[in-house]
C-alpha cells in the first residue's frame, strides 16, 4: 500500500528532527538581559543612612558608571554600603518574573575591607508582603567572597537562600519561606560587614540575566508530545484502514442499510414539503392545522397570535415581488428567533402568519405580541430602491383549556381586524375569553 513508504518518510524525519533538536539544544542561543544597561531599571539608587553633619557617608563617584565609595568614622552605628536596582515599575507591587533565567552574571569591582560582598533578590508575594515595609518582601541572597569578585562571577539563581533572620523576624508558614523569583521587584549589591573606619569602594561593571530561550525540559516535553500525536496518528490511520476493510466485507449490507436510509430521508423531505412553506421555511397551513390539531387533543389551552403584514400589496406594487418575498422571509426569520422551542409558527395564507403558544396567558402572549411588533418595525428590506421600512398588525385570542382552536383563530382575526382599523402596527386582544390564570404546560 502507497501509506507505508508515506509513513516510513515521516518515520525517518521525525528521528532527525529529534537528534537535530537533542543534539543542538546545547548551541540554541541564548536569552540575555543587562540590567546595568541603560534604562535596564526603573530606578537605582545608594543604600546608605541617613546623612550626617559631616556629609554623606556614602557619595557617588560616577553614577553612570555604578561607582561608589562609602566612608564611615570609626564607631558609626546604621551602616550600609550598596547599590539597588528597582525592578518594579509605576506598581511597586508588580516585579520581574525571573523564573525564565537560570543565572545571574556580576561583574564587579571592589577595594575595602569587607570579606564578603551579598548579592540579594526582594521577591514581593502579596500573601504577606507590604508596600511600606520594604523588609517584608521575601529576601533571598547570597555572600561571595572578596576572592570571588576579582573576576566576572555567574550565580545561579538556585544558590540563593532565604536568610534565617528573615525567617525569625516574619513568622510565617514554612511554604512562604522557599525561595521564589517569580516577582522580584529589587535586587542589591552592598556588604554586609563592619564598615566602620575603612573606606569601601565598588563599581558595578557588569550585571546580566542568563537562561535558555527554551527550556531543556520544554523541549523534551514538546518531543514527547509530538511523538505521541505521531503514534495517535499511525494508530487512527490503522484503525480507519482496519474500517475500510470491514467496510468492504459487509458492502451488500451496508449498501442495503444506506439504501433504506435514503428512503427514509425522502419520506421526510415529502413530509416536510407537505408541511413546510416554500418561501419563508416555516410552516404551512396544512402543517399548523396538524399542529393545532395535536394541541387539541392535549386539552391544555393555548393563546393565538394572528400576524398580517402592513399594506403588504402596497410592498408589492412599489417594489416589486421580489421585495414582497423578502419582507416575508425577513418576517418570518424575526419572528422565529424570539420564539420559544415549544411555540407554533407558520404562515397561514399570503401575509398572514401564525403563532400558537402553549400553557401561555393572554397578556403574556399580547406582551409576546408588542415585542414581535417592535423587532419587525426595527427590521428594514433593502433592494435596489432602497430600505423598505415594515410593520405589521397583531390580533391576539385565547383558546381555554379543552376550548376550540378554530374558535380562537376567528376571535384573533376579529382582534386583527380591529388593529388595523385602528391605524396598523398595533396589537388587539381579544376580550370575551381573558384568564390570566396559566394553562397547564
Amino acid at each position: 500500500m502507497q501509506h507505508k513508504p508515506i509513513l516510513a518518510q515521516l518515520l525517518l524525519a521525525g528521528i532527525a528532527v529529534t537528534l537535530a533538536l537533542l543534539l543542538g539544544e546545547a548551541w540554541l542561543p541564548e536569552r540575555r538581559v543587562d540590567l546595568a544597561a541603560p534604562g535596564a531599571v526603573s530606578n537605582l539608587f545608594l543604600i546608605a543612612p541617613a546623612e550626617t553633619g559631616n556629609g554623606p557617608p556614602v557619595q557617588w563617584i560616577d553614577v553612570e558608571k555604578r561607582h561608589w565609595r562609602c566612608r564611615y568614622a570609626t564607631g558609626a552605628q546604621s551602616q550600609g554600603c550598596g547599590i539597588t536596582l528597582v525592578l518594579a515599575g509605576e506598581d511597586p507591587t508588580r516585579g520581574m518574573d525571573l523564573s525564565r533565567f537560570q543565572s545571574l552574571e556580576v561583574d564587579l569591582a571592589y577595594r575595602g575591607s569587607s570579606a564578603y560582598v551579598r548579592v540579594a533578590l526582594r521577591n514581593f508575594d502579596p500573601r504577606f508582603s507590604r508596600v511600606n515595609d520594604g523588609n517584608s518582601a521575601r529576601i533571598q541572597s547570597i555572600n561571595l567572597r572578596q576572592r570571588d569578585v576579582g573576576q566576572p562571577v555567574t550565580i545561579g539563581l538556585d544558590e540563593l537562600t532565604v536568610p534565617e533572620w528573615w525567617v525569625t523576624q516574619f513568622v510565617l508558614p514554612r511554604d512562604h519561606n522557599r525561595p521564589s523569583v517569580e516577582n522580584v521587584t529589587a535586587l542589591s549589591i552592598d556588604l554586609p560587614a563592619d564598615l566602620a573606619g575603612h573606606e569601601q569602594e565598588m563599581e558595578l561593571r557588569h550585571l546580566v540575566l542568563k537562561g535558555p530561550w527554551v527550556a531543556r525540559e520544554s523541549i523534551y516535553f514538546g518531543l514527547l508530545c509530538a511523538w505521541l500525536i505521531g503514534a495517535c496518528a499511525v494508530v487512527a490511520q490503522q484503525w480507519r484502514a482496519l474500517r475500510r476493510s470491514h467496510s468492504r466485507q459487509q458492502h451488500e449490507i451496508d449498501a442495503l442499510t444506506v439504501r433504506t436510509s435514503q428512503l427514509r430521508i425522502e419520506q421526510e423531505k415529502l413530509r416536510r414539503l407537505a408541511t413546510i412553506d416554500e418561501l419563508t421555511g416555516v410552516l404551512n397551513r396544512r402543517g399548523l392545522e396538524q399542529s393545532l390539531a395535536d394541541l387539541e387533543d392535549k386539552a391544555s389551552g393555548m393563546t393565538m397570535i394572528l400576524l398580517d403584514v402592513d399594506h403588504f400589496k402596497r410592498i408589492n406594487d412599489r417594489h416589486g415581488h421580489d421585495c414582497g418575498d423578502e419582507v416575508l422571509r425577513r418576517i418570518a426569520a424575526v419572528v422565529s428567533a424570539n420564539l420559544r422551542g415549544s411555540d407554533i409558527f407558520g404562515r397561514w395564507g399570503g401575509e398572514e402568519f401564525l403563532i400558537a403558544c402553549q400553557g401561555t396567558r393572554i397578556r403574556d402572549a399580547a406582551r409576546l405580541a408588542e415585542k414581535l411588533r417592535e423587532r419587525v418595525q426595527h427590521s428594514e428590506i433593502g433592494n435596489s430602491g432602497g430600505r423598505v421600512t415594515v410593520t405589521a398588525s397583531f390580533g391576539v385570542a385565547l383558546a381555554p383549556p379543552g376550548g376550540s382552536a378554530a374558535e380562537a383563530l376567528k376571535r384573533a382575526d376579529a382582534a386583527l381586524y380591529r388593529a388595523k382599523e385602528a391605524g396598523r402596527n398595533h396589537v388587539e386582544t381579544d376580550k370575551t375569553l381573558q384568564n390570566d390564570a396559566p394553562t397547564t404546560v
